[in-house]
């Protein structure tokens, strides 16, 4: 077998490892950070919720200082009534009275629609904290997970860079830039099996010549199609090297 082609066929297998391997670690920050915002969404929900709880605590205290405030107009209203000396005094003094005494109903009538909402916000509360604990549960463990796996790839990326680099330097010059030009204008493929007289990656048939000598797998054999370094998977000396 080619010494050549025997090491591409284990370069091309590296290369597609290590495309993945790069993918996964330069993905690993935006899955990270969706783990994040996954938790901030969850607590922003309670955060809103315990907000609007609050805010109709602080308005019932409001409610309740102003009749204490109006209550007391009243009561000094009322010790008015005695000492006044003309009867539209009187009256004018009654209709304060009587104007206070209705807006205490109308606080009251608002401070009771407050407590019926809270007692609505009660039941979202629970939820929203319970989704929170479920999140951050989960959100821990998915992120001690991909860490993990990062860490994993991160290795692993480096062992195949350190295997490529050694590879590529046993290639001869002009056979590992035939080998790179192909694979960056195919996506990453520069290898191509052959079967039944056919390219494997770009499917077109070859003369039976060439599809002979291709199986031998003792040249370095362009498709005349598409172009990749052609070889038999059959005719190998490891398995481990069908790319």
């Amino acid at each position: 077998m080619h010494a050549d082609l025997k090491k591409l066929i284990r370069l091309q297998s590296i290369d597609i490892a290590v495309q993945e391997l790069q993918e996964n670690t330069e993905a690993f920050p935006a899955r990270s950070k969706a783990l994040d915002d996954k938790l901030r969404d969850a607590k922003a929900v309670v955060d809103k919720v315990r907000e609007t709880i609050g805010a109709n605590q602080s308005r019932r205290k409001e409610l309740e200082a102003r009749i204490v405030d109006t209550e007391v107009k009243i009561s000094t209203y009322k010790g008015q009534l005695m000492s006044v000396k003309t009867n539209d005094e009187y009256k004018a003094m009654v209709k304060e009275i009587g104007f206070n005494e209705k807006a205490i109903s109308n606080v009251e009538d608002e401070i009771l629609l407050l407590m019926e909402e809270s007692e609505t916000l009660s039941a979202p509360l629970k939820s929203a904290e319970a989704t929170l604990r479920e999140d951050d549960t989960s959100v821990q463990a998915e992120r001690a997970r991909l860490e993990e796996l990062n860490a994993q790839d991160t290795k692993a990326l480096d062992s195949n860079l350190e295997e490529r680099l050694g590879l590529a330097k046993e290639v001869d010059e002009d056979v590992l830039s035939g080998y790179e030009r192909v694979r960056k204008f195919r996506g990453g493929i520069a290898m191509a099996g052959a079967s039944d007289e056919a390219c494997e990656v770009c499917n077109v048939r070859m003369r039976p010549q060439v599809f002979q000598e291709v199986r031998r797998n003792d040249h370095i054999i362009p498709c005349d199609s598409c172009g990749c370094i052609l070889y038999d998977p059959e005719n190998l000396d490891h398995p481990f090297e069908v790319a």
